[in-house]
């Protein structure tokens, strides 16, 4: 019995036991199975992360915040991220124009457009797209991935609109970035000048070379100026021993015309950058403005940086030159343009091209072939210059970017908080033998004598540091007039600098800055918007003279000399007497070799020149002018500003301003239209803006904190159904500037919408 009832208790704690271990190994399993799950959808978490394109990752790492007049200020986790933001960002203000210099920097203008082959042809000569390619490499690593980011950005922006965008846009890449900055220099290659001067030299030309027709463009944009204005700049900066504050104050406005598209931003990676500035449509970087510690701006210099070689045609064989004695062969280029029809198909036109071992051939006579070679198409790295420099914090580490030689050309105009300021003069200059041979067109070509020997260092340009007089200025003058004070000695640099006369409007900006002892900021933008004419300064003295000295004048010359005599020389909106002046002296400077009876003298290099060389011819001019005014405009004394308007769809302001040649600091060009308005904005919807020169204008106090006001004419966007596309346009006709929003707490108090992109 008693064994029984053991059996039955060890049967029992068995079957306890295997119940213990089937529960146990049930327990295993779904941990087991709950393990398995878990990893399973950890995996397909994974996937569908990593099946997110590289667009949308770095959207998820920028937010753009945009202000009250549309500027974005771009914060990012990272400088990739914020380059990605800055090209959506910048897409969204100005999608098509970016678009097209895309295009048209791959010399493909005229696939997509229909239109622009010449163009595509001179990039296809100078092989932008190919050499941009090739030297994609030598950007740093991160600048490689900012060019890339930044077109990422800009075909993130025609994906997520491609209903309201042509369809016929391709998706772009860091290369075509960097063609796009190239292609300013290839476009200034051929440009009208120079073919004129090397047809006048050398007239027999008995087989045209084909080439880009008579155009001259701005920097990196693309558009056509005027033949009386070149693309220029205003800077100055004052130390604190001139200004009210005691602190430095920074001035930059530059002059291109208006359908160049500036436009400001501000780019924010924590710990990396914090830059607010302005670029160029389609640029991957701010090229000028300021951060918590320093900043400057950019005014064109005129560099000698290409050369063209003078080559001896051999005249026993055919399409051969000398060069050190030997007999060499032009080589044959042909290339290929790709023409939209009006069907739509595509249509192919060639043409052949002369190149030789020294550069392309441009022009060839009998006897003689041209060949063109330029730093700036040698030139890779100019924009990471300027990224480089909004990272500094200080003169010595601002310094160090530029001696590194990336920036190719510019007058820098820089100031900080620790009181600096500072003239630089920059460009890639070749290496010359400077024994009194003219580079101003040819050299000859036939000899290893004039080819370069490497560039030029920074250490070799002319600087100006903390200057006693306190002041610093470039308006595209040579750089040994940015100070009266303190001049720097042209004798003491290669001669093939940079050799001009001090033209009239970096005149006009010495008078401002040497008629009083300290300035605050309301003086500085009162010097900005300074609307006189220094030529008048210098003639209608002379002028009034010579008619008043006139016997029996007749009514025109009496009426208009009532209304010079009231004028204040001035191109202000209210100026009575500056459309008679205008039409006066260009008909004057037109007829007369030698205009002024004092010509220009280094000397006296901001008084000349002065006076009138010719006063019959002038009184004779005048009164044709006067009769042209009235018969144009129903009065001689009509207002500058009821002749010239500040045009953008329902807005129509008197305008003000004029081109730097008649010694002008407030710069501002315009377009005739047929109902005898002069128009700066815009014209009609199928064509780019209209005018030309002070679009952008910002001011810098280095206080602390800092203090920074801007003003951009024509807006933020050119999209006419955005308020931003004239919401300045009356600040600057009234001549006002906007508070730069630069603090976190200014941007969150100023925000009007903030989204990823």
């Amino acid at each position: 019995m008693e064994v029984g009832i053991r059996k039955s208790a060890i049967g029992n704690r068995k079957s306890a036991i295997l119940e213990v271990e089937i529960v146990k190994r049930i327990i295993i399993c779904v941990v087991a199975l709950s393990f398995a799950i878990s990893l399973s959808f950890g995996i397909i978490r994974a996937i569908a992360k990593d099946s997110k394109t590289d667009s949308e990752r770095l959207a998820e790492q920028v937010t753009i915040r945009r202000d009250t007049y549309g500027i974005p200020h771009i914060l990012a986790k990272t400088e990739e991220a914020a380059a990605f933001g800055l090209g959506y960002a910048q897409a969204e203000d100005h999608c098509l124009p970016i678009v097209r210099r895309l295009i048209a920097g791959r010399g493909e203008a005229a696939k997509y457009l229909g239109q622009g082959q010449e163009g595509d042809f001179l990039m296809k000569r100078f092989d932008n797209l190919e050499v941009c390619k090739k030297n994609f490499g030598q950007l740093d690593p991160l600048m490689q991935k900012i060019y890339n980011a930044f077109a990422a950005g800009i075909n993130h922006y025609v994906s997520k609109h491609r209903q309201g965008l042509p369809t016929w846009i391709p998706s772009f890449d860091g290369v075509d970035v960097l063609a796009n900055g190239r292609s300013g220099a290839v476009n200034s290659a051929i440009d009208a000048a120079t073919m004129r001067a090397l047809k006048a030299k050398y007239p027999d030309a008995p087989q045209p070379t084909p080439s880009q027709p008579g155009r001259d463009l701005d920097e990196s944009s693309g558009s056509f100026i005027t033949d009386t204005e070149s693309p220029g700049s205003n800077a100055l900066a004052l130390s604190g021993s001139r200004t009210v504050s005691g602190k430095p104050i920074l001035l930059g406005n530059p002059h291109l015309n208006w359908s160049s598209l500036y436009w400001e931003a501000q780019v924010t990676v924590p710990g990396k950058i914090n830059f607010f500035g302005s670029t160029l449509a389609g640029i991957p970087v701010l090229r000028a403005g300021f951060n918590e510690h320093l900043g400057w701006v950019t005014t064109n210099n005129n560099p000698d940086q290409e050369d063209i070689y003078a080559l001896k045609l051999d005249p026993n064989k055919a399409d051969h030159y000398f060069f050190e004695g030997q007999s060499l062969p032009l080589n044959k280029k042909e290339v290929t343009v790709e023409i939209k029809a009006a069907d739509r198909s595509l249509k192919s036109e060639k043409r052949t091209y002369d190149e030789s071992h020294l550069g392309p051939i441009i022009y060839r006579t009998k006897d003689l072939a041209f060949a063109y070679r330029a730093a700036q198409l040698e030139s890779f790295r100019h924009f990471e210059g300027f990224y480089r420099l909004s990272k500094t914090r200080n003169i010595r580490e601002w310094l160090g970017v530029i001696k590194l030689g990336l920036l190719n050309y510019s007058n820098f105009t820089y100031a900080d908080r620790d009181g600096n300021i500072l003239y630089q003069w920059n460009a890639h200059i070749p290496r010359r033998v400077d024994d009194g041979t003219s580079y101003q067109l040819d050299v000859p070509g036939d000899t290893t004598r004039y080819l370069w020997q490497g560039l030029h260092p920074m250490v070799d340009f002319p600087s100006l540091l903390n200057p006693s007089g306190g002041y610093i200025q470039n308006c595209n003058n040579p750089p040994w007039y940015t100070s009266l004070k303190d001049r720097i000695d042209p004798t003491k640099f290669r001669s093939y600098f940079e050799r001009s006369e001090l033209a009239l409007r970096p005149q006009l900006a010495l008078e401002m800055l040497e008629s009083q002892s300290r300035f605050s900021l309301d003086d500085v933008k009162r010097m900005k918007f300074n609307t006189k004419m220094l030529i008048a300064d210098r003639l209608k003295p002379d002028l009034i003279k010579a008619i008043r000295a006139t016997p029996a004048p007749s009514d025109d010359l009496r009426k208009g000399l009532a209304v010079l005599e009231s004028w204040d020389n001035t191109a202000s909106a209210d100026a009575k007497g500056a459309v008679l002046f205008q039409r006066f002296v260009d008909n004057y400077l037109r007829a007369t070799k030698k205009p002024y009876a004092v010509e220009w003298n280094s000397q006296n290099p901001a008084r000349t020149p002065s006076g009138i060389s010719d006063t019959a011819l002038a009184v004779k001019l005048f009164e044709e002018a006067v009769k042209w005014t009235r018969e144009t405009f129903g009065s001689e004394a009509v207002a500058w500003g009821q002749v010239h308007r500040f045009r953008f769809k329902d807005v129509d302001l008197p305008a003000d301003g004029i081109v730097g040649t008649y010694g002008a600091f407030r710069v501002v060009g315009f377009r005739a239209m047929p109902d005898g308005k002069q128009i700066a904005g815009w014209v009609s919807s199928n064509e780019p803006l209209q005018g030309f020169g002070d679009g952008w204008v910002i001011i810098v106090e280095f206080s602390k904190p800092v203090k920074a006001y801007s003003v951009l004419a024509y807006g933020q966007t050119a999209n006419p159904d955005s308020k931003h596309s004239r919401d300045q346009i009356g600040l600057f006709a009234n001549h006002e500037l906007k508070p730069v929003w630069f603090t976190e707490s200014e941007i969150k108090s100023n925000l009007e919408s903030e989204y990823r992109p």
